[in-house]
């Protein structure tokens, strides 16, 4: 069995750890602030594949597991944002021999009936209308403010406003 360690925000690690160990894969997750070096050496030593997302997780992680991985030879990428299909995806390219099965890979999804049809023909027929916020919704305070503001309509001389 492989496993993966997955360097990113540890909100994603619940789809990625299910999903994963659908296709019988392990997974090692990393979400620190200020990260150890030590800490990520030892999990990369532990891991067969290295995925870095390099969007909210801190510098060092990623510089940390790249300068790791390529001193142990453990194949990693690096991008701004994956899922588990992805993961999987790059999971057969760096091991081509591993078998996963199509049927784990895949999630149940429902599928979803367009509302797009239901949307685009009201929106041709019905004439164009601006919006008005509603009568009640006055800004009085605003209102009130630039009561007393004149604006003129004639050039300003600003070299004559701020001659010394």
């Amino acid at each position: 069995m492989k496993t993966v360690l997955v360097i990113c925000e540890s909100g994603y690690w619940h789809d990625l750890r299910e999903g994963l160990a659908a296709v019988e894969v392990g997974f090692l997750g990393f979400d620190k602030k200020k990260p150890k070096r030590s800490e990520i050496d030892q999990l990369v030593a532990q891991a067969d594949f290295v995925m870095i997302r390099n969007l909210n997780v801190a510098h060092a992680s990623v510089r940390f597991a790249k300068e790791a991985a390529k001193a142990s030879d453990t194949p990693f990428w690096i991008g701004s944002n994956f899922g588990v299909e992805k993961t999987i995806e790059k999971l057969k390219l760096a091991f081509p021999e591993m078998k996963l099965s199509q049927k784990a890979m895949k999630p149940k999804v429902p599928k979803k009936k367009s509302t797009q049809q239901k949307l685009a023909s009201p929106t041709t027929h019905a004439p164009e209308e601006k919006y008005q916020l509603p009568k009640k919704a006055k800004n009085l305070a605003l209102k009130s403010a630039l009561k007393d503001v004149k604006i003129s309509e004639e050039e300003i001389d600003f070299a004559k406003m701020f001659k010394p």
